[in-house]
């Protein structure tokens, strides 16, 4: 056997020019990395890159909205743009290793992981937002200053987390507000949703305007049924939240669909 693995390796090194000390380059990702047009700024691997004016860039933002994947200095497979100035290998999809903190908590396999204020650094994702991907490891580290690398399955897209009724209003408005620099899709699914919303708050006020006024006035001329007119106004009042509520839930069935 060992007569067989050293003929082997022999062979191998006859056929790659006879170098008896051959290299293998440590390869970070099994996605396929694509030849992108990078700034001068400089850049690590596994950084959270995002796109500007001058070329891409490590984010400096949470759930930066022009996030464009991870720089991989070693990746499995490159499609290679050879016309770049300055160009670099991204993954925008598929698996590969990501500087990560828990300056926003604790890691844990399957969380969502987005930009951070960090430099390049993801983070675990705790409201809805632009996201990077999901973890595949866990990074628990108490310590907030260290920087560690995990596996993520990247694919760049907005999702939804689950927060407090209020916070996901903010947080649609907010999104809403980015919607031009989105994808069309994604654009498209944050303007209907506050067209939505909008709408529904402006035919509720408009309704109850209306009502209350012909109540007010139905009350001056017959002051002896102001109860039934008063019980109409609210029962009006009910139907008016629920206009608006309903066109919430349509606005947040938008989103996550």
């Amino acid at each position: 056997m060992k007569f067989w693995a050293f003929f082997l390796l022999v062979v191998s090194c006859l056929l790659w020019g006879g170098d008896l000390a051959p290299v293998f380059a440590q390869v970070t990702s099994s996605g396929v990395a694509v030849s992108a047009q990078f700034s001068n700024v400089p850049v690590q691997d596994g950084q959270v890159v995002c796109s500007s004016a001058s070329g891409l860039a490590p984010c400096k933002s949470e759930y930066d909205v022009a996030m464009s994947g991870v720089f991989v200095q070693s990746p499995a497979v490159l499609l290679e743009n050879k016309d770049l100035t300055n160009g670099k290998p991204v993954v925008s999809l598929g698996k590969t290793e990501v500087l990560v903190s828990t300056v926003n908590g604790p890691i844990h396999i399957g969380d969502f992981i987005t930009s951070s204020g960090i430099e390049g650094v993801g983070e675990r994702a705790t409201k809805s937002g632009n996201i990077l991907g999901v973890a595949l490891e866990d990074y628990t580290t108490t310590d907030v200053n260290t920087i560690g690398k995990i596996a993520v399955s990247v694919g760049i897209r907005t999702a939804i987390v689950s927060t407090s009724a209020r916070g996901n209003l903010l947080e649609t408005l907010k999104e809403g507000l980015l919607a031009p620099t989105l994808t069309p899709l994604a654009s498209l699914r944050y303007l209907l949703a506050i067209i939505v919303a909008a709408a529904s708050f402006i035919l509720g006020f408009i309704y109850f305007g209306r009502v209350s006024e012909s109540g007010v006035e139905a009350i001056g001329r017959n002051p002896l049924a102001s109860r039934t007119i008063q019980f109409g106004i609210f029962l009006n009042l009910f139907l008016t939240i629920a206009i608006m509520a309903g066109g919430l839930a349509m606005a947040y069935v938008i989103l996550i669909i």
